[in-house]
């Protein structure tokens, strides 16, 4: 019968190479996460702070002089709106953790690549 009093001897043996595995596929799999929320769960931009307020942000294009706006040029249709073109609110790469509002614009618009 074994002795089950040291716990050395049941416990698999945690190597460097096992260490790294583990906490890498931790890693690989909590980092996908923020993808993965909804828009709902996200606190939307507010136009008043100071990042949104540096980059011009609104939440309705529409509002923009023409001068600074080409008219095809909405969030939804960014490289950095991180949801669908049909999307009201979703993640935007510039604002980490909030929600920008998918009729938005801000200067840092650039067009989305073609699928």
């Amino acid at each position: 019968m074994q002795d089950y009093k040291d716990p050395r001897q049941w416990l698999p043996k945690m190597t460097r190479r096992r260490f790294f595995t583990s906490a890498g596929a931790a890693a690989v799999a909590t980092s996908g996460l923020s993808q993965f929320a909804a828009a709902d769960d996200l606190v939307r931009v507010d136009e008043n702070d100071p990042t949104a307020k540096a980059l011009n942000y609104v939440h309705d294009a529409k509002t923009v002089d023409a001068a600074k706006r080409a008219s095809d040029r909405y969030c939804y249709n960014c490289a950095l709106f991180e949801g669908e073109s049909d999307d009201e609110w979703a993640a935007c790469g510039i604002f980490p953790g909030k929600a920008v509002a998918g009729q938005g614009w801000c200067s840092v618009w650039a067009p989305k690549a073609p699928k």
